[in-house]
């Protein structure tokens, strides 16, 4: 049901910004931004309920809830960047758009650091082992 919504939203931001585009850019600015917005929020309440399941599935394998944390911080900064970065080549600046994924992939590693440091640490310990 929430897909349904997602793509009404979509499909009428889109074709009002198509129809004012040529009349007021300017409106059609607001529009596109609006409509992004709303289908933002829209996802961000669906990934919210994904948290949920992400916690009871931490709860019943033991794994630390600060990796699962971490995990959906890197998912979530994924899927932001895309959806700005997509948002920003609409306009006309593909140039900043690459770069702003290039930033993402950035802080995404930033974000992962700890969880290969982890993964490391764990294959020392297996290989002092043997």
């Amino acid at each position: 049901m929430e897909l349904i919504r997602i793509i009404g939203v979509a499909l009428v931001t889109a074709i009002a910004a198509v129809l004012l585009r040529s009349s007021k850019p300017e409106l059609s600015f607001a529009v596109t931004i609006a409509g992004a917005v709303i289908i933002l929020l829209f996802a961000v309440d669906l990934f919210a309920e994904s948290f949920q399941i992400f916690a009871q599935i931490g709860n019943a394998t033991g794994i630390d809830s600060a990796l699962i944390r971490t995990i959906l911080k890197i998912v979530a900064i994924g899927y932001l960047v895309e959806f700005a970065a997509g948002l920003v080549e609409d306009f006309g600046a593909k140039s900043i758009a690459d770069k702003l994924v290039l930033a993402g992939k950035v802080i995404i590693f930033t974000v992962a650091v700890p969880i290969l440091r982890g993964l490391v640490s764990m294959i020392g310990g297996f290989l002092e082992l043997i």
